[in-house]
């Protein structure tokens, strides 16, 4: 058994895998990191939890619609079989599971919700992918409740933001927990299925106490602590 609790670190071939890795081990875990390699990858038998990280668009079919060519998205459909062979893995062995940007978006929809391809045509407010760097604050955000809410508090907060999709139907099984201004959804969690996600990149934020607290509980106990986390 390794030291520290082990954490799937899921990404795509074109994903830097290193901003994961580094909060994943400031906060104690230990992180695996694996990528689509064409083939079926079980989750080790050690595995803590599992983070689904940013990158490549869900493809549009996995919730009945077709591409958009109005935009420039990337898709990574060998992505997308790995992940969801993983996410299912995940769900039976009841390991905690945290959504980021990409992530978020693909537990949402293999949950059986909807996204929105192109926002910024679709008349939300906020710029959700502003030209910046990537820990560049976007916009506001607000946390109510959940354990999103012990984490980040009720007072508005300031997000990175680096996606042009987003929730459109939110999945059944799903609590909406953040919100921006205009009403997006930006976090939701389950405590039923052991879900959180989170549609901005705290991995790009770890400088900041919040951001560390959300890894941290997630690794801490090897569980996500449905309160204030220690």
């Amino acid at each position: 058994m390794p030291s520290s609790p082990l954490i799937v670190v899921s990404v795509g071939a074109a994903t830097d895998p290193q901003p994961y890795v580094r909060a994943v081990e400031q906060a104690g875990g230990q992180a695996v990191v694996m990528v689509p390699n064409g083939g079926a990858q079980p989750l080790p038998a050690q595995a803590a939890g599992i983070i689904f990280c940013g990158g490549a668009a869900v493809h549009p079919s996995r919730f009945g619609q077709e591409l958009d060519l109005n935009i420039r998205k990337a898709v990574d459909e060998p992505r997308d079989a790995m992940e969801w062979a993983l996410l299912g893995e995940s769900l039976e062995r009841r390991l905690p599971i945290l959504g980021i940007c990409r992530g978020f978006q693909m537990i949402n929809v293999y949950l059986g919700g909807t996204l929105s391809q192109n926002l910024a045509a679709q008349g939300w407010q906020d710029n959700h992918r502003p030209d910046g760097a990537r820990d560049l604050l976007a916009h506001g955000v607000v946390a109510k409740g959940g354990l999103l809410g012990s984490v980040y508090g009720d007072d508005p907060f300031e997000v990175n933001s680096i996606h042009r999709q987003g929730i459109s139907i939110l999945a059944a099984p799903l609590t909406p927990v953040v919100h921006t201004a205009d009403g997006l959804v930006e976090g939701f969690e389950s405590s039923d299925l052991n879900i959180v996600g989170v549609q901005w990149h705290p991995e790009e934020l770890i400088t900041e106490i919040p951001h560390q607290k959300l890894f941290s509980a997630l690794i801490c106990d090897m569980s996500w602590q449905w309160g204030t986390p220690s």
